[in-house]
C-alpha cells in the first residue's frame, strides 16, 4: 500500500502500486537519467555505477516490503545514515521521485528528519531540496521534488541523509528508500500510445490498484483497473 503527495497535497493514498520495471536499474535512457529498484543488480548490493557512498545501510527486505522487492534501508542506531550518487548529468531533469517508509520495522515519532539534497562538481557543499519527517507509521510515501535550475548540470549529486540525533542518543527507527527516480524532460512524450503487450516500461511507472492481464475481448493485453 501506498500514498503519493505532491506539494503537500494527496495524489492518492493507500493504493496498491505494483512496480513495472523488473530490469529496474537504467542510467541514462531516452526517458530516465536515473531508475533504481534495488532488486536488479547482483548479489544485493548497490550498483557502484549509480551510488558512490553509503553509510550504514543494507539493501535487501530487512524491513519488508516497501514498494516492491528489496530496498535500501537503515537501521544502524548510532549513524551516521546516509546515501550518496554518483555524479548525474541532470542538464534536462525534470523531477527526482522516491518511495521511503519504515515497512515492516519499527517507526518513531522523535527520530530526526531526512535531508535531500544535491552538489555540484563533486563538492562539499550541499543545498538542500527537501526536509522529510522519519516514518512515523507504517505508510509507504512517493516523493515527488522538482529541481530547480540550480541543480541541473553535468556533474551533480544527490544525497539523502538523516539529521544527528543528540549527543549520547541513538536513532530509535529504521527507514527505507525504493524506486528511486530522475526523469529526462528532454525526452517527454507528448502522445501516449501502448498496446501494452508487452508493456513500455519507458511509458508507465506504477500501476495504482491495476494489474495487466490477457483479455479475451480481443488479441493482446489491457490494463484493468
Amino acid at each position: 500500500m501506498a500514498t503519493a503527495t505532491h506539494r503537500g497535497q494527496v495524489i492518492f493514498k493507500d493504493a496498491l502500486a505494483q512496480q513495472l520495471c523488473e530490469q529496474g536499474a537504467e542510467m541514462h535512457s531516452d526517458s530516465i537519467i536515473l531508475r533504481d529498484d534495488f532488486d536488479s543488480y547482483h548479489q544485493q548490493e548497490l550498483n557502484p555505477s549509480m551510488w558512490s557512498e553509503c553509510s550504514n545501510c543494507e539493501v535487501g527486505e530487512q524491513c519488508g516490503v516497501i514498494m516492491h522487492g528489496s530496498a535500501v534501508t537503515f537501521c544502524e542506531p548510532y549513524g551516521p545514515r546516509e546515501l550518496t550518487t554518483t555524479g548525474l548529468n541532470t542538464t534536462t531533469a525534470s523531477v527526482l521521485q522516491f518511495s521511503l517508509g519504515s515497512g515492516s520495522c519499527r517507526f518513531s515519532y522523535s527520530d530526526p528528519s531526512i535531508t535531500v539534497s544535491y552538489s555540484k562538481n563533486s563538492s562539499a557543499d550541499w543545498t538542500q531540496l527537501e526536509k522529510i519527517s522519519a516514518p512515523s507509521n507504517v505508510s509507504t510515501i512517493i516523493h515527488i521534488l522538482y529541481l530547480p535550475e540550480d541543480a541541473k548540470g553535468e556533474n551533480i549529486h544527490f544525497q539523502w541523509k538523516q539529521d544527528y540525533v543528540l549527543a549520547g542518543d541513538v536513532y530509535e527507527a529504521c527507514w527505507a528508500l525504493d524506486n528511486i527516480l530522475i526523469i529526462n524532460a528532454a525526452h517527454r512524450k507528448v502522445v501516449l500510445e501502448d498496446n501494452l503487450d508487452p508493456v513500455d516500461t519507458g511509458n508507465w511507472l506504477f500501476f495504482p490498484g491495476a494489474t495487466v492481464k490477457v483479455s479475451l475481448i480481443f488479441y493482446g493485453l489491457m490494463l484493468y483497473m
